[in-house]
């Protein structure tokens, strides 16, 4: 069915799932110390966003966010590989030096404790982000271009094009009316700023935690210059879809994004209202983005200290270990649908190896081997005996026709009597037979 024919049923269900995604994802990202891992969940929530806004007919914001958080994603990520390089660096560096002149004097500023499924410190682990702090002094390019695009995924207000496709989006969930859809993406969004700065404080604001860190030298070139050609875009895509009724700048740039799609709806038969402006999702979008990233700030603002106890996980406390465990779908999986899983592929092991398949093959093999035998008996002693015999008899019959004509005259007269005879006695045989 085409796009303007969906029933509202199906887009309200599109929105909830859209909507859920969102605020679940971003529980679990506040709760991770992989530096990878926080960004993973941060995009599974995104995408929440841009099915919800898929859900409450805002195709053109779903677009807009898509394409926005495709360049600042792509900075995120760059930029986490490049720390995770430096502190790899790092820790290169320190085992190189306690192998050497300074022996095992060097030690770890942080806890030596290698225990990763309980939340304890694997002080070897280059992409936690405990083993990090301070690295911005350390790696200013690859710091401040994360910088950028975290700011850019917090929607940071007017200056990152994060803010201007996730505002289009809180936008039209108020005006179409979809509060619920509203709310529970604003505090997607609420946690979003939070996570955000909560990662650049343990990566790169503070001092290092660790040795590797103090020695983390800045990526080379040829992973920095990426970073840098691709921040501008974080901070200036978002200009291709300025709303027309954002107040002072609507209007001054053209939305251009949105001329693009207008062919495209109207084919579609997609009815898209333009309400008139309201002050309350921008002002949401506003306090959202900032507050999030002030409350990060405040809490690692300066880093934490060497085996300090994250201050979230402190507050938390069980609620903490859920999001860190990632609401225990793995255990569930593992417990529940895995063990299933494992159950059935070995009852269909048995059917396919044991029980069924197997022995249906092997029982048409061995019918096919003894029927291979009779046909090959067959053949040898009913099509090539009729075929032997035929021949042989021509054989023989050939000898005996071929002694007849050996040219002795005599043997011929013989020939020609017994014939005689045997006509005679034949015509003398039915005479016989009358007079007896």
């Amino acid at each position: 069915a085409m796009a303007g024919e969906v029933s509202p049923g199906t887009l309200t269900f599109v929105a909830f799932i859209g909507a859920f995604t969102a605020i679940f994802a971003s529980t679990i990202a506040v709760a991770q110390w992989d530096i990878k891992r926080v960004l993973a969940y941060s995009t599974i929530s995104q995408l929440g966003y841009m099915v919800a806004a898929i859900g409450i007919g805002a195709y053109t914001a779903a677009l807009f966010h898509l394409i926005t958080h495709a360049f600042f994603k792509a900075l995120l990520f760059l930029g986490s590989g490049s720390v995770i390089h430096g502190v790899e660096h790092g820790h290169h560096h320190v085992h190189e030096h306690a192998h050497g002149d300074h022996g095992d004097d060097h030690a770890h500023h942080g806890p030596t404790v290698i225990e990763r499924r309980d939340g304890n410190l694997d002080p070897d682990d280059p992409q936690d982000m405990r083993n990090m702090g301070g690295l911005l002094s350390r790696m200013p390019r690859t710091g401040w271009t994360f910088i950028i695009g975290g700011l850019a995924l917090s929607g940071f207000p007017l200056l990152t094009a994060g803010f201007w496709s996730k505002d289009e989006i809180l936008a039209s969930a108020w005006y179409g009316e979809n509060l619920w859809v509203f709310w529970t993406l604003a505090t997607a969004a609420f946690l979003t700023a939070f996570y955000t700065m909560r990662q650049i404080g343990l990566t790169f604001l503070g001092e290092p935690r660790t040795e590797a860190a103090e020695h983390a030298p800045e990526s080379v070139g040829s992973m920095t210059w990426p970073l840098m050609l691709i921040a501008p875009f974080a901070v200036a895509l978002g200009w291709i879809g300025i709303p027309a009724h954002f107040p002072l700048i609507g209007g001054i740039v053209p939305n251009w994004l949105e001329h693009f799609m207008e062919p495209y709806i109207e084919y579609m038969g997609i009815h898209v209202a333009h309400p008139s402006f309201s002050w309350v999702p921008l002002l949401t979008s506003l306090v959202v983005a900032l507050g999030g990233l002030a409350v990060g700030y405040v809490i690692y603002g300066k880093g934490l200290a060497a085996g300090q106890i994250d201050p979230l996980r402190k507050a938390l406390g069980p609620i903490w270990w859920l999001f860190h465990r990632k609401y225990y779908v793995d255990e569930f999986y593992a417990f529940t649908i895995l063990p299933f899983v494992r159950g059935l592929s070995k009852f269909l092991y048995w059917v396919d190896d044991v029980w069924v398949i197997d022995p249906i093959v092997d029982a048409i093999g061995r019918i096919g081997v003894k029927l291979s035998f009779f046909w090959a008996a067959f053949d040898r002693y009913v099509i090539d005996g009729v075929v032997t015999g035929i021949g042989a008899i021509a054989d023989r019959t050939g000898g005996v026709l071929r002694n007849s004509q050996d040219g002795h005259v005599q043997v011929y007269l013989l020939v020609l009597a017994v014939s005689i005879a045997i006509w005679l006695l034949l015509e003398a045989l039915p005479l016989v037979l009358t007079l007896v």
